[in-house]
């Protein structure tokens, strides 16, 4: 039998990402904390949004039962780009202030959403985006590595 103890690499409730700048990868002193995989806020949003695509299918297979044409509700890129943000958003704890044109921003869901917007910061959704599909970065490193 092993000591290992399987709740040890269990995801935690929050992580946080360290922005690093685009180019030159280091830390620009920028924090953004989101909730993990298996905190409360996360589930009922993963929960929400495969409801929708189960919805989104029964309908699908209802029309081809009755002998309809299905036709797919047309979704614009930044239809699609808004909605992906605005999930982003609901995992967002908060973020550390930053200035941006010399302007303190502090943490807000809206402040959150225009720079996830913003098509000149595409890098920071990106470093977002990677930080949550990796569920590793809610895991902590085990106290022997």
């Amino acid at each position: 039998m092993t000591d290992f103890d399987l709740s040890a690499v269990d995801a935690q409730d929050e992580g946080e990402l360290v922005i690093r700048h685009p180019k030159t990868l280091a830390p620009v002193g920028w924090t953004w904390t989101f909730y993990g995989p298996g905190h409360q806020i996360t589930v009922d949003l993963s929960n929400r949004v495969a409801q929708a695509a189960l919805k989104r299918a029964a309908a699908r297979r209802q029309a081809h039962v009755n002998g309809k044409k299905w036709k797919e509700d047309e979704e614009s890129l930044d239809q699609l780009r808004a909605e992906n943000v605005d999930n982003i958003v609901t995992r967002t704890k908060g973020f550390t202030p930053i200035k941006l044109d010399g302007q303190l921003i502090e943490y807000s869901a809206d402040a959150a959403r225009q720079l996830l917007l913003d098509r000149k910061k595409g890098w920071l959704l990106e470093q977002i985006t990677d930080y949550l599909k990796d569920e590793a970065n809610f895991i902590q490193p085990s106290a022997t590595s």
